[in-house]
């Protein structure tokens, strides 16, 4: 005896269904990039230390998100979620040149998915500006955090009692959502060379970080190129006469393009 094997037949499938379906199912894929809006402020500590004498192109690198950051959706990248990346490229002194490194964050940790971003570099600060930050200013200062009046990198100061933010001229800019977690509407710091909000004009997490930070808090003789918009959107490119040297540690207040 000859076995035949089963034969199943199955309806026709319109065509136009099948399309609605791979429609549906990329914008399903893509919603999660398209829930970060740009301008939106990603505040993170740096898990690894740059040095242009040892760090070498290619390498990974991580921050991690140091406040819940909102969403236009009512959702939260969560505190603690990964700021992932690599070093694009590193120019040591003895080139001739300006030591260099170029670093390229390019996706984040959301609902168990590693959604892609494109960020710039809005301000950073030394991993002693951060430690600095976390430490209360007045005196007497009480037994719970909530009677701590913080001073923000940038010269904002943090009144966690009364949950505000004053302006160095007194001015109420931001709110304290907890202690150690700031939200506002990003100031406009021309001095310094930042806009105000921009694309994303909903509260910002902050942080330590002022309302109107911007630039490099504490790294002595670097500059650094944002990639906020520019020739090379995403790429953050830090710059010494000597050598660049980025400890973990430090805070980095990123800035989605």
């Amino acid at each position: 005896m000859v076995l035949h094997p089963a034969v199943i037949f199955f309806p026709e499938i319109p065509m136009r269904t099948v399309i609605g379906a791979l429609a549906l199912l990329l914008a399903a894929m893509c919603s999660h990039a398209q829930q970060i809006p740009s301008g939106t402020l990603l505040p993170t500590m740096l898990d690894n230390t740059l040095d242009s004498n040892k760090t070498k192109p290619g390498e990974e690198i991580s921050a991690k998100l140091m406040q819940d950051v909102p969403l236009a959706d009512g959702t939260k990248l969560k505190r603690d979620a990964k700021v992932l990346g690599h070093v694009v490229a590193v120019v040591r002194s003895p080139s001739g040149r300006q030591a260099t490194i170029s670093v390229q964050f390019d996706r984040i940790g959301f609902e168990k998915q590693a959604v892609p971003i494109s960020v710039g570099l809005r301000a950073l600060a030394s991993m002693e500006a951060v430690a600095l930050a976390k430490e209360p200013i007045n005196s007497g200062y009480g037994t719970s955090v909530w009677d701590w009046n913080m001073r923000q990198i940038g010269g904002q100061i943090a009144f966690n009692g009364d949950k505000i933010v004053k302006s160095q001229t007194g001015q109420v800019v931001g709110k304290v959502s907890q202690p150690g977690a700031v939200l506002a509407i990003p100031m406009a710091n021309p001095a310094r060379g930042c806009a105000g909000a921009s694309g994303n004009t909903a509260e910002q997490a902050f942080w330590v970080f002022s309302t109107d930070a911007c630039g490099l808090y504490d790294e002595k003789n670097m500059t650094f190129v944002s990639g906020i918009g520019g020739a090379t959107p995403g790429q953050v490119v830090l710059q010494s006469p000597k050598s660049v040297e980025v400890r973990g540690g430090s805070g980095w207040l990123l800035q989605v393009n």
